[in-house]
């Protein structure tokens, strides 16, 4: 049950009364310059009580709410369904509000300055009125019957702890970004050490996750919403080491963060990233790019303010020369210097978008060539400070500067080597990659001892002394920065690069050997569909690339494939009653007809001597007798295509050939005719040549030499007084009467209907048979004998009038129209079990494969493999399971289709008609092929594709059965690789993340001893 007012839903009523509040508060703390706190509490709690009911119609399917439609489904889990609350665009920006009047809440427990308070209400009005504009409480115009469906790669338990603690470190740091610029220095520390914790965790999470879900290994790809998160988590890094260094110029540093948390969330909803962005650039959007200009200036000015206090303080740290705040200085010069090469990377493109113009952020493959050379010595460098900070004190200046000697001389070598390939750690890698890794490991080696060694030297004092040093909680932390650092110098080119996968293939009962020493068993595998239904109509239909490609199929399909059937069965009724037409064909087929021996022929005729060369022609006779002489003759009927029609021509081939005139031709023409020359014949008396039951009673013809047919190779034709004659010479009829048995056939040329061409060429072509045989098998045959009922699906109605007026598809809003049916199962699967043995150790796995339906009609795929990633020490063995291809029923093993989508189409068509079947199986083959479709350049192509791979997925599906499965013929897909060192890499974040929590809860009891 549900109910709205217009077009807001009730669940954002709370929340736009929270806005009012805290705009009223905004007013009070500024233009009235009153306390504003009573209000700020009713106005945060209220937006706290919001997302508690705002959890109602997930839990309860309210699809009339767009972020419910657009993100569960009946075969949604409950338990699914209160992630799924933030797994839109406008439900993250909601939580982002919340966790902001969270932390709100805890700033008001204490005396808050008026500016504060504005800045608090600021951040979660800012927040909700994203929320509001990007659909957080929009009630869709329709009441849908079902939901569109949560993203396939959402669908995982990490959908709770990834976006709530990376949401919750933004809403955090931007909190703690305005106390700390208020001068609450201790809660605001605090806060800031808790967001810096979970932005940590929330980074590591996504790494994992994508990890474990993509299927080719790779936890960083520099996707513009990981850099806007490794963006965030820099400008937060910058602000303790500035704190030491030069505190004036914290100011600035708590702007800027808070300016790349509402950058980075900009980033995320507007299309920068493929892989996380929700729509394009709406207002919603803007407001928050807007926020990170005004935080932006806001920094500029707090620099400008402070910057020659921040150079005396720079400069004092300098000349003191303790090497644990110039360790510091270095830190935080490298740590500002990446922050604002990241920073401005993301701000350039994402205020073109603002313009309209085409913007993007470099990723993959481009964003390592772009970030690495800058950010890899910014990081080296960092590293080699760590030691100076926590061993300073003990080194001395000697004692560091003979350690930087030693490691980078050892780094040196170690790059130099690996670059000539004289040690080569990752051998499919480049050179430089290889260099990287071997010179980048002293240094983070280093730092991880460095930060140990203090801990050590800590812990001889006492363990009460150790845990309440703050700087063994930073050694912790940097230490993790270390390890993380080593992991990823080990891990990320083997976790990048997909040339380090070995594919198998195993069936049930077999057992492989994986890197690693590891055995892999498959003991069994079952199909499985969902009951749950799912709506692929309602909100993607005219709008979708899959519905685009699946029109464009359809209609393919009806001006070809259906032309053919339609043609093959009016081929198939004239074949069986139109006697002329199948004796014809017969003849057509029959091949040369030899017919030994002289047959002379003759008849009145006006000839024409012809010269191609000169373009000259000369009458030699006019209405006189003539005899044709042939000796033995070969008829040689032949099939003709013209502007779609065929022609049964019937020229008879000479041994020898002659055409006695009356008179002396030889006075007027060449003694041979060769190349260039013809005779023309016009039989006022038809000529009638009979062989055996054949006669050709001929009124035009032409006589061609040999050498004229075979472009100058062969005999010419000879003139004698009254003879022309030669060898091997043909007279083509022109026109004429044929008669079989002393019965007049057809007229010569004798047209054949195309429709009895298709027929014989589809019955006498076994491959084409199979596949007619085949469609008729699955019920498509009656559809497509009228190729009107295959439009019918590509158009509505009144688009149908429009497109057989020659109009374009895009005409009167007739793109990307699909008649499918609207709901679908949602979810297919294939339950697989392995058993995975090492040593005398072995485990049971269970694994499921999913297809989601609506993953291919909203482009972004619908097969989800499994990953699972067994450890060997730091390393992990990196196995993606994969459903097996079944090879095209059209074109063979030229193109293939994964097995979960047959199947899905297999079980989706018990209970779908054949004009259902075939426009289901368009938009999920228009989806499937999507992205094929947009590298091919020639649209002929793109279509023939389209329609082919539309049949295919048809048929495939419709003659498909799970008991004899691919799997058993050919196995499952397995690909594994080695991921060298990648356990570091989850390790040392939660190494940093638990350290910042030791030093948030350390200052919290501080701040309760009073001290």
């Amino acid at each position: 049950m549900s109910f709205h007012i217009g077009p807001l839903h009730y669940t954002g009523i709370l929340p736009l009364i929270a806005v009012l509040v805290l705009l009223y508060a905004i007013y009070e703390s500024i233009v009235r310059g009153r306390d504003a706190a009573k209000y700020l509490r009713i106005g945060f709690l209220l937006v706290a009580i919001g997302w508690l009911i705002y959890w109602i119609p997930f839990v309860t399917l309210d699809f009339t709410l767009h972020e419910v439609f657009w993100n569960t489904s009946p075969g949604l889990p409950t338990w699914m369904r209160f992630a799924a609350a933030w797994a839109g665009g406008g439900g993250s920006l909601f939580l982002f509000a919340l966790i902001a009047s969270l932390g709100g809440l805890y700033l008001l427990r204490s005396e808050t300055s008026r500016w504060l308070q504005a800045a608090l209400a600021s951040i979660t009005v800012i927040g909700l009125a994203a929320a509001f504009l990007n659909d957080a409480f929009t009630v869709l115009p329709q009441k849908p019957v079902s939901g569109a469906g949560l993203n396939p790669l959402l669908k995982s338990p990490w959908l709770y702890p990834h976006p709530l603690s990376t949401f919750s470190g933004y809403a955090l740091l931007a909190v703690a970004s305005a106390a700390l610029l208020a001068g609450m220095r201790r809660k605001g520390y605090i806060l800031f050490e808790i967001g810096w914790a979970l932005l940590t965790l929330g980074i590591l999470l996504g790494g994992y996750w994508s990890y474990e879900t993509f299927g080719w290994g790779g936890y960083w790809a520099w996707d513009p919403v990981e850099t806007s998160e490794l963006m965030v988590w820099l400008a937060a890094t910058i602000l303790p080491h500035l704190l030491v260094v030069a505190p004036s110029l914290a100011p600035a540093s708590e702007a800027l963060l808070a300016s790349s948390v509402f950058l980075a969330m900009y980033v995320t909803r507007t299309g920068l990233s493929p892989l996380h962005s929700f729509a394009a650039p709406s207002l919603g959007a803007l407001i928050l790019l807007a926020t990170a200009y005004a935080w932006l200036v806001l920094a500029g000015l707090a620099l400008y303010k402070k910057v020659e206090d921040g150079w005396r303080e720079l400069v004092r740290s300098v000349r003191s020369l303790e090497i644990y705040r110039v360790g510091l200085l270095v830190a935080a010069i490298s740590l500002i210097i990446a922050s604002l090469f990241v920073y401005s990377t993301l701000l350039v493109p994402a205020s073109m978008t603002v313009a309209g113009k085409s913007a993007s952020v470099p990723q993959m493959s481009a964003g390592i060539k772009f970030f690495h050379p800058v950010l890899y010595p910014l990081l080296i460098v960092m590293l080699a400070a760590i030691p100076a900070a926590f061993l300073g004190q003990w080194l001395g200046w000697r004692g560091y500067f003979a350690l930087l000697v030693t490691v980078g001389a050892t780094a040196a070598v170690l790059g130099a080597a690996g670059y000539t390939d004289k040690i080569d750690i990752a051998p499919l890698s480049p050179d430089a990659t290889n260099a990287m890794m071997l010179f980048g490991l002293p240094w983070a080696g280093t730092a991880a001892a460095a930060t140990i060694t203090y801990i050590v030297i800590r812990a001889k004092k006492g363990l009460l002394i150790l845990l309440r040093d703050r700087f063994s909680g930073l050694s912790l932390l940097h230490l993790g920065l270390a390890i993380t650092v080593i992991g990823v110098l080990l891990s990320g080119t083997y976790a990048f690069n997909e040339s380090y996968m070995k594919e198998y293939h195993i069936k049930p009962g077999d057992t492989i050997v994986l890197p690693g020493g590891f055995k892999l068993s498959f003991e069994g595998f079952s199909f499985g569909i969902s009951d749950s239904k799912v709506d692929i109509y309602t909100r993607y239909v005219n709008h979708t690339a899959s519905y685009y490609y699946g029109q464009v199929a359809l209609f393919t399909l009806a001006q070809d494939f259906a032309r053919l059937i339609q043609e093959y069965e009016n081929g198939k009724k004239m074949y069986e009653t139109n006697t002329t037409a199948k004796t014809l064909l017969k003849l057509a087929l029959r091949g040369t007809i030899p017919a030994p021996g002289t047959f002379v022929a003759r008849g009145r005729a006006t000839v024409k001597y012809i010269n191609f060369a000169t373009n000259t022609t000369l009458v030699i006779a006019q209405n006189e007798p003539v005899e044709i002489e042939l000796t033995n003759i070969t008829l040689r009927p032949m099939l003709n295509q013209d502007n779609g029609s065929f022609y049964l021509f019937m020229p008879i081939q000479a041994a020898e050939l002659k055409a006695v005139f009356e008179r002396n031709v030889s006075n007027f023409l060449p003694a041979v005719l060769g190349v260039h020359d013809l005779l023309a014949f016009s039989f006022t008396e038809p000529l009638r040549i009979s062989i055996g039951n054949i006669t050709l009673i001929i009124s035009n013809a032409t006589i061609l030499s040999e050498q004229l047919l075979t472009g100058g190779k062969g005999e010419p034709l000879h003139t004698y007084n009254n003879t022309i004659g030669g060898k091997m010479a043909i007279l083509d009829t022109q026109s004429g009467t044929l008669e079989v048995n002393g019965t007049k056939i057809a007229s010569i040329p004798a047209e054949i209907p195309s429709g009895v061409i298709t027929y014989y060429i589809a019955e006498s072509t076994p491959s084409y048979k199979k596949v007619i045989d085949a469609i008729k098998e699955t019920g498509l045959y009656d559809l497509l004998k009228e190729p009107e009922n295959v439009l019918k699906l590509a158009f509505s109605p009144d688009c149908l009038k429009t497109i057989h007026s020659g109009a374009s598809f895009a005409a009167n809003g007739c793109e990307a129209y699909v008649k499918a049916p609207k709901l679908v199962p949602e979810t297919a699967w294939l339950d697989v079990v392995f058993k995975i043995s090492r040593g005398g150790s072995e485990k049971l796995v269970k694994e499921r494969i999913r297809f989601e339906a609506y993953g291919e009609i909203q482009g972004i795929h619908g097969l989800v493999p499994k990953v699972i990633h067994p450890g060997e020490g730091i390393d992990e063995v990196y196995i993606v399971l994969e459903p097996p291809m079944i090879n095209s029923f059209l074109y063979g093993s030229q193109i293939a289709y994964h097995e979960l989508l047959i199947y899905y189409l297999h079980e989706a068509f018990k209970n779908l008609t054949p004009p259902e079947r075939l426009a289901l199986a368009a938009v999920m083959i228009g989806g499937y092929q999507s992205d094929l479709l947009g590298n091919l350049g020639n649209p002929q192509q793109a279509q023939s594709m389209l329609e082919g791979s539309l049949v295919d997925v048809y048929l495939l599906a419709s003659k498909y059965d799970p008991r004899n499965s691919t799997i058993l013929r050919d196995g499952l897909t397995v690909k594994v690789k080695i991921v060298p060192g990648a356990r570091l890499v989850w390790l040392g974040p939660v190494l940093m993340a638990i350290s910042a929590l030791y030093l948030a809860g350390m200052a919290l009891a501080l701040r309760r001893g009073g001290r």
